[in-house]
C-alpha cells in the first residue's frame, strides 16, 4: 500500500476502509500505531490557510491539546511554515484529511477539515464544535506519527469509532505511543 496516500477520518465507505484497516492491523508489525507519514520530530510549525478566525481558534485548540499533553510536542502556528491546515466545504464525505509529502527528513503535510460533512453529521453548534476539535486534534496526531485505528481496546483519539463528542484530546494510549515513537 502506498503510504503517501492521504489518510481520511470517516465518511461514506467506512465499512470498506475499516475492513482494509483491519486487514492491515493483522499483517502490520507489533507496533501498528506508527504512521510513517508523520514529522521527524515532535516540534514543528504549521500555517493556517484560507480560514477565518473561528477556524484558527479550532486549530489553535488542537495544537494546544497536543502541546499540553505532556508528550514533548511543540506545534507552533507560523505563517511561513510549509505544512498547512485548512477547512472548507468539500464534496467528499470525509471529516478530516492528512496528506503528507516529501521524505520523513523533509516532511511537510496538508490537513483539511470538511465542515460540510461535520455539519451534516452533527446538526447543532455544540456537537459540531466538539467534532471539529476532535477531528482537528486527530489529524495533528498523524503529524505526530500516529496511525488510524490502532489495534488496542483502549480509548484512542486515533480510532474512527471514538465518540467525537467526548474524545477531543489525546488519550493516555495516544500519549504513550507518541512518547514511544519519539524516544
Amino acid at each position: 500500500m502506498n503510504r503517501r496516500i492521504a489518510r481520511v477520518s470517516l465518511g461514506i465507505g467506512t465499512s470498506a476502509a475499516l475492513a482494509v484497516a483491519g486487514t492491515l492491523a493483522v499483517s502490520a508489525p507489533a507496533q501498528a500505531t506508527y504512521y510513517s507519514g508523520g514529522m521527524p520530530t515532535r516540534s514543528f510549525s504549521v500555517k493556517t490557510v484560507g480560514v477565518n478566525g473561528e477556524w484558527v481558534k479550532y486549530f489553535d485548540t488542537a495544537r494546544g491539546n497536543w502541546n499540553n499533553a505532556g508528550v514533548g510536542a511543540s506545534i507552533k502556528r507560523k505563517s511561513s511554515a510549509k505544512p498547512s491546515f485548512t477547512a472548507g466545504n468539500y464534496s467528499q464525505s470525509w471529516y478530516g484529511l492528512y496528506a503528507p509529502s516529501g521524505t520523513r527528513a523533509h516532511r511537510s503535510f496538508q490537513i483539511k477539515v470538511n465542515a460540510s460533512t461535520l455539519w451534516r453529521d452533527t446538526g447543532n453548534i455544540p456537537k459540531y464544535d466538539k467534532w471539529v476539535r476532535s477531528t482537528s486534534t486527530h489529524e495533528l496526531g498523524h503529524a505526530l506519527s500516529l496511525a488510524d485505528n490502532p489495534n488496542t481496546s483502549k480509548v484512542s483519539l486515533m480510532k474512527h469509532s471514538r465518540d467525537r463528542s467526548k474524545v477531543q484530546t489525546p488519550q493516555p494510549y495516544d500519549k504513550s505511543e507518541v512518547k514511544r515513537i519519539y524516544r
